[in-house]
């Protein structure tokens, strides 16, 4: 079963520390502060998102509004950004710990996720899988170890913090899974029914096709999460339920909606395999 952060009236927000590897000019702040991707020449203030920045922004699963609240000025990686997207909030604070931020690894991205634990674990989760390395692990040891003392961590403890969320974001992707076995079951159990009371109904032959894929859909689904594969696990388990209404005898007779059946699932494009463990 998954961990619940404890809380009280709401969820305590969750701090981390993430290494910056890559930094380009390919943003820019409007007038009003809004974020957009930099064309040619503009009249905006030109913004170093970074990687991990740029990987957060792309991994988030609903509608966002960003909004620069520090403009970087003459150093276009020093800035401040908080994005809120449902009852998540996050915060991305960039800003160099090594070298006067003369170089791209030089800097830091400070992350601070509120609001709903289940989107923010997810997010992190998502995060390292994309980046295909351990972004809590800081290229330069003695000033970023200076770095964590300042904000109040350590090594040991910051790197037990992301550990924590991946975990967690881990245990979600299985009680997806876990919720379609359970779909699934119901389905069988359904169509054995329909099938001991229909005689030679042209649709038994497809139906229990269908069911077929279902089981090799949640195969590659549980393959997928030993892999942490996140992106693999959802297309596996979107195609599940398609083929469990097409499996499904009463599907002819109700809608989908009717069935009561709730998806948690998106498809997005393709990340990079990585092991987290």
């Amino acid at each position: 079963m998954k961990e619940r952060r404890a809380s009280d009236a709401m969820a305590s927000p969750i701090h981390l520390v993430a290494q910056v590897l890559r930094a380009g000019p390919d943003h820019e702040v409007d007038d009003t502060g809004g974020l957009r991707p930099r064309r040619g020449r503009s009249d905006g203030d030109v913004i170093y998102l970074g990687d991990v920045a740029t990987t957060l922004l792309h991994g988030l699963r609903q509608a966002a509004t960003i909004s620069v609240e520090e403009r970087p000025r003459f150093d276009e990686q020093r800035w401040l950004i908080t994005v809120q997207a449902g009852s998540l909030t996050v915060s991305i604070r960039s800003r160099p710990y090594w070298g006067f931020g003369l170089v791209g690894h030089g800097y830091l991205n400070e992350l601070s996720f509120e609001g709903d634990d289940d989107a923010s674990d997810r997010l992190v989760f998502d995060l390292c899988a994309a980046l295909g390395r351990s972004p809590w692990k800081l290229r330069h040891g003695a000033a970023g170890r200076r770095a964590l003392m300042r904000l109040g961590l350590d090594e040991a403890s910051h790197e037990e913090a992301w550990g924590d969320a991946i975990r967690r974001g881990r245990d979600g992707l299985r009680s997806d899974i876990k919720a379609v076995e359970v779909r699934h079951n119901e389905v069988v159990q359904r169509l054995h029914r329909w099938l001991d009371s229909s005689e030679n109904d042209a649709r038994a032959t497809e139906m229990q096709h269908h069911l077929m894929q279902v089981e090799e859909d949640m195969a590659n689904a549980r393959r997928a999460l030993s892999e942490d594969h996140a992106p693999g696990v959802e297309r596996a388990l979107a195609r599940a339920e398609a083929a469990l209404i097409q499996a499904d005898p009463i599907h002819d007779h109700r809608s989908h909606s009717e069935l009561d059946v709730t998806s948690v699932l998106s498809l997005h494009d393709d990340l990079d395999v990585v092991d987290l463990t």
